[in-house]
């Protein structure tokens, strides 16, 4: 009887864990949810990685050492819009966290652009500390 009991145990936690493996990579790729990566340093001494609900804008992957591409300044026209609405702050990283993840260094370097991938390569790259509050 015990023994029936672990054996469907098992396989409620085996489908529980394979479930939210497939809700986490869809809700990835379809941009519900972004990868925010902090490297070792001195306030992190492990560094982490963290699953975030996405907010507009927000890059798949992103870092405290990203850089957003530069906006492209809008045309005046004589037409009525919602051109000067300014864009809302976001949430902080810890009400958006889903889960926390061991650093990985694959989704921070995806943060940077490649000028600062080849300053890393060279051990050139300081990196910011967490110490910081992200956008």
């Amino acid at each position: 009887m015990i023994r029936k009991l672990f054996k469907w145990l098992f396989i409620l936690a085996l489908l529980a864990a394979i479930g939210t493996s497939i809700w986490t990579g869809f809700a990835l790729w379809t941009g519900l949810y972004s990868v925010y990566s902090f490297p070792p340093s001195a306030d992190k001494p492990d560094g982490e990685t963290l699953i975030v609900g996405r907010e507009d804008g927000e890059p798949m992957f992103n870092s405290l050492d990203y850089v957003p591409p530069p906006k492209k300044p809008r045309e005046k026209g004589g037409s009525v819009g919602f051109g000067k609405v300014e864009f809302r702050s976001m949430k902080p990283l810890e009400i958006r966290t889903v889960f926390t993840l061991p650093y990985i260094k694959y989704a921070y370097e995806k943060s940077l652009n490649e000028k600062q991938l080849e300053l890393l390569s060279k051990g050139k790259l300081k990196q910011k500390t967490s110490a910081k509050k992200p956008r």
